[in-house]
């Protein structure tokens, strides 16, 4: 369901709004589009094909309650003159507040003490966790996700370091430094966290070849797209123990499939894609979504973060 703010500005616009699933099929989409005059489609994680864009010849706006948008097919819909847009920044300080979370309980080896004492071990001396502070976290992607965990990890004393090609030299947080490489802050960084979005660069970029750059002992934290990390990989290099433990918002496959060997993993801590479901940011992303479809409809310009291509 769609937050009550963002439902109350549909009404007050008398728009006629017809919802789906969260997962809904292409042709339950078709289906739904074909219905009646379909000028705007609000979307989560459906698949936005250019068959759906075929079936609604009115179509005007397709607009992402999210940030990552490797679910529309953007090409296509630029094609028909369909605009795009995100609602880029509205979720960012869950999905930072979580991927903090994640990190410290990995460090601490939240996860499989947990485990222990469920199986009835009282295993307080099998490990040792690590402080946050005086840490080295390297952050791939530094755009409104990756600023905000530089703010939230800010009193802990950690030693932060970014790697973003395309963030322009004024929008490195101060203090922070930063990687034109991504493989020399792989080669630095105790605990790695991805939040950069899947493009043709950066799928399958932590790869095997990436984590072996990864010092021993070292954590890996993945709160961006599942794709950025080739998963039969990083099984690879946690059995091994070349890493450390690991933590997983997001698959390369979602649902990963019941047998797939990442389960198996001690120190592995699983998320189903919620980083940025929390109450708050789930209405801003709302509500930022469906002022992003009246501003195309009423002929006026969108905010520029939310454009896409």
């Amino acid at each position: 369901m769609l937050a009550s703010a963002a439902m109350a500005l549909l009404e007050a616009r008398g728009a006629e709004v017809r919802q789906l699933g969260t997962h809904a099929s292409e042709a339950e989409m078709i289906a739904a589009v074909s219905e009646a005059p379909t000028h705007g489609i609000l979307v989560r994680s459906t698949k936005i094909t250019p068959a759906v864009y075929d079936a609604a010849p009115d179509l005007r706006v397709v607009s992402k309650h999210g940030v990552g948008y490797d679910n529309i097919d953007v090409a296509a819909a630029k094609a028909r003159g369909i605009a795009v847009l995100r609602a880029h920044g509205a979720n960012a300080r869950s999905v930072a507040e979580l991927a903090l979370a994640m990190t410290i309980s990995l460090l601490r080896y939240v996860r499989p003490l947990d485990v222990a004492l469920r199986e009835g071990r009282w295993a307080q001396s099998a490990f040792t966790g690590r402080e946050l502070s005086g840490s080295k976290l390297g952050i791939v992607g530094c755009g409104a996700v990756g600023s905000s965990l530089v703010a939230l990890c800010r009193p802990f004393g950690l030693d932060l370091r970014i790697y973003d090609p395309y963030l322009l030299p004024d929008a490195v947080p101060e203090g922070v430094g930063r990687f034109y490489a991504l493989d020399e802050l792989l080669a630095w960084a105790d605990i790695v966290t991805l939040h950069c979005p899947l493009t043709k660069e950066t799928d399958r970029m932590i790869d095997a070849a990436a984590l072996a750059r990864m010092p021993k002992g070292s954590f890996l934290v993945n709160a961006g797209r599942g794709p950025l990390v080739d998963d039969v990989a990083l099984v690879a290099a946690l059995e091994s123990g070349h890493l450390a433990g690991a933590a997983l918002d997001t698959f390369v496959v979602e649902p990963p499939a019941a047998d797939h060997p990442l389960w198996k993993q001690k120190n592995v801590i699983f998320t189903p894609h919620i980083g940025g479901s929390t109450r708050q940011s789930m209405e801003r992303v709302a509500v930022q979504a469906v002022e992003n479809i009246f501003c195309i409809l009423d002929g006026q310009a969108p905010p520029a973060r939310c454009v896409v291509g």
